[in-house]
């Protein structure tokens, strides 16, 4: 048997004296069934305890508010105390000893002495309903299923509560007649709606019967149990299947807080804010995709594209660069960098990215074309400058005047300052535009290439280059 808690609080207001006159059952019941409800709202019971423990204070020697404030953390230890006090003093009070069943039934191995509450009620007074109805949750709970219906239906004709019509449809679940079930359990949620077991069990068959009015008890279900991962995404799927795309993206970013979300909930968010054109909410879901595989690399691509639709060449280049991160070997993504660069006018980057692409795939048709055509735009000589820093200088400065001689036109006039980052073979890693005065593409490319092309002595160095070209200023 559970262990009780030690002790048993006893109020101090006279053992001889007698209780109160009770409100009528179905009132007290009903405002028991509120207490109750109020429990699967956050912070929502707290306004009953206060209430009542203000009244319980006021009137020491009056019972029932003692009785509300148990409720209020029913079926707790706490509530068991408090309760088991009051039949200490009161051992015939029909709500102590139906709020002891409802915890004995709760509580697991203990339903025979839940029927021992209920069963000494009803002994005093059999129209207490409410102990009926605790009778039928005794014998469904040991899976005595017809005597379940039969207490059930026993309380209904006393009186209409949502307990027992509740009971009455889970009890007719397990026995197999679910439509009927369905009818008694619609009719309970109606009644009062804060019964999960009851919405639970409604969904389920709901969804065997493919019933239309699942999306009621779903939404019911999810709302009664805000934190229930399965309820939400029940309820999600439902609305998605239904068409309802916004709403239904509402409800899976209402479940992605509960954790454990896994990869397909949100590849289906982000599709739905694709189609309802939600850059910000696409986004947001695509990055936490990129973020569960780091291997994968769908989101990144179509993270790139957003970006670049909004102009953010940046954030764009970058989603690509991660792509590349991921798959180094993928031309497109190289390409997709390269157009990006030509729509923004760096002719000489977008060659640098053609090239590279043209290293993973010599074939790729984009690729080669562009490549081509960029070169004949920068006039690259078919012969590399090699030799000493000095040597490379003169060369692309002679070919870089020639080429500046056949573009100049009025006021074309000033200078580059370049880096290149030269590596232990020889080669140049890479060219830093430092210096553009100029501020022509074609003749940067020019020179840029130039230096990017030519053979170094194999140290590692990083020379800066100045070229000017047109006329210089008065006085130099």
């Amino acid at each position: 048997m559970r262990a009780l808690l030690m002790g048993v609080v006893v109020w101090a207001f006279a053992a001889s004296a007698a209780p109160e006159v009770l409100p009528p059952t179905p009132e007290t019941m009903s405002e028991l069934q509120k207490i109750e409800g109020a429990s699967y709202r956050p912070g929502a019971v707290d306004t009953f305890r206060l209430k009542y423990q203000d009244v319980a204070k006021a009137h020491p020697a009056e019972v029932m508010p003692r009785i509300f404030v148990a409720w209020c953390t029913l079926p707790s230890d706490d509530a068991w105390n408090q309760l088991k006090a009051v039949a200490t003093i009161y051992p015939d009070h029909p709500w102590a000893r139906y709020g002891m069943g409802r915890i004995y039934t709760n509580w697991k191995g203990m339903s025979d002495l839940a029927k021992t509450e209920f069963e000494a009620v009803l002994k005093r007074d059999p129209t207490f309903y409410p102990a009926v109805i605790g009778l039928g949750d005794v014998a469904r709970v040991k899976q005595k299923y017809p005597q379940a219906e039969e207490k059930y239906r026993a309380a209904l004709v006393m009186h209409e509560d949502p307990f027992a019509r509740a009971g009455l449809g889970l009890t007719l679940a397990a026995l197999g007649k679910s439509d009927e079930a369905r009818v008694e359990l619609r009719k309970a949620i109606a009644a009062l709606a804060e019964q999960p077991a009851a919405i639970a069990m409604l969904v389920k068959l709901s969804v065997e019967a493919k019933d239309p009015e699942i999306i009621v008890a779903a939404q019911a279900l999810a709302d009664l149990r805000p934190r229930d991962r399965e309820a939400r995404k029940m309820l999600a799927d439902l609305r998605y299947d239904l068409g309802e795309k916004a709403t239904a993206a509402k409800e899976y970013e209402r479940l992605i807080p509960l954790g454990n979300v896994d990869r397909a909930v949100f590849e289906r968010l982000a599709a739905i804010y694709r189609e309802l054109a939600d850059v910000e909410g696409e986004e947001r879901t695509l990055l936490v995709l990129s973020a569960m595989d780091e291997k994968a690399t769908a989101a990144n691509e179509r993270l790139a594209e957003l970006k670049l639709g909004k102009k953010d060449f940046e954030g764009a280049e970058a989603q690509w660069l991660e792509v590349l991160k991921r798959a180094p070997n993928q031309v497109a993504a190289r390409e997709k960098i390269a157009k990006m660069k030509l729509d923004q006018g760096l002719t000489f980057a977008a060659l640098e990215q053609y090239r590279l692409a043209l290293a993973l795939d010599p074939s790729a048709q984009e690729s080669v074309a562009a490549v081509d055509k960029l070169e004949k735009t920068f006039k690259l000589p078919k012969k590399h400058a090699h030799g000493n820093v000095n040597n490379v200088y003169w060369a692309v400065q002679w070919s870089l005047g020639q080429f500046y001689e056949s573009r100049k036109t009025p006021g074309l006039a000033g200078k580059f300052k370049l880096r290149a980052r030269i590596t232990r073979d020889g080669t140049a890693a890479g060219v830093d535009v430092l210096e553009d005065s100029l501020k022509d593409e074609a003749l940067l490319g020019h020179a840029y290439f130039g230096l990017r092309d030519a053979e170094y002595p194999k140290e590692k160095v990083e020379p800066v280059f100045e070229f000017e070209l047109g006329a210089k200023k008065k006085g130099k």
